[in-house]
Order: C-alpha cells, then sequence, then structure tokens
C-alpha cells in the first residue's frame, strides 16, 4: 500500500490587533499597549491615535475603518510623502476633530515596535 502523502492545510493568519499608537520620527508609527475595539474608539474620541497590525491588508484596512465610522465621517489617507519613509496609510475624521488617526499596517509598511 502507498503512503498518503498528508495535505498541507491552508493556514489562516491570526485575526489583526488593535493597538495604542504615537507617533516618531521619519513617519514612523510606535505601536503600543494591544486595547479593545471599544477602548480603540474611547481614544480615538480623546484625539489619540491608534494602530491595526496584522497580516492581511484588506483585514486590517477593514477594521481601521470600523473603527474610524463609530467616531464619525472620515477619510482614507495614503501615507503622507511629506511624513516620511515609514508613514502608514491611515484614516482620519473629515473635519479633523478629534484629531487623531486610525492607521493600519500594509503588507510593507508595518508600525514599529515600543522600544
Amino acid at each position: 500500500m502507498a503512503a498518503r502523502k498528508a495535505r498541507a492545510r491552508p493556514s489562516v493568519p491570526p485575526p489583526p490587533c488593535i493597538c495604542e499608537a504615537t507617533r516618531g520620527s521619519l513617519g514612523r508609527v510606535i505601536r503600543g499597549a494591544e486595547i479593545t475595539e471599544t477602548q480603540a474608539v474611547a481614544a480615538h474620541l480623546a484625539g489619540r491615535d491608534v494602530v491595526i497590525c496584522g497580516m492581511e491588508t484588506r483585514v486590517n484596512r477593514a477594521l481601521a475603518r470600523k473603527i474610524e465610522n463609530q467616531v464619525g465621517p472620515n477619510e482614507l489617507d495614503p501615507p503622507h510623502a511629506t511624513a516620511g519613509p515609514y508613514a502608514l496609510p491611515h484614516f482620519h475624521q473629515v473635519t479633523r476633530n478629534p484629531p487623531g488617526h486610525t492607521f493600519y499596517e500594509t503588507a510593507r509598511r508595518k508600525a514599529a515596535k515600543k522600544p
């Protein structure tokens, strides 16, 4: 009898995590403590930044949009070249009030870990 080859199961990437964020030099977004979606909305309403960290850009962007929608009317912005080479795409309020951002990681652009 021939031995059966084990079929590789498609690996499912872990779900994204939501983290507090601060902005650093050269456009870096520095990832802080992990928080819940409710805490992320509250942080944004208080004018602070958050970042969505994960392996799938589409999933990260959808979660960032979901958080931002709970704050109010918003718009998507690509990474700003003037911010620096490490800038991340993000959502922010159309009125810019509250002033926080919901950044998200992409396949090539990642948040920096807090030192």
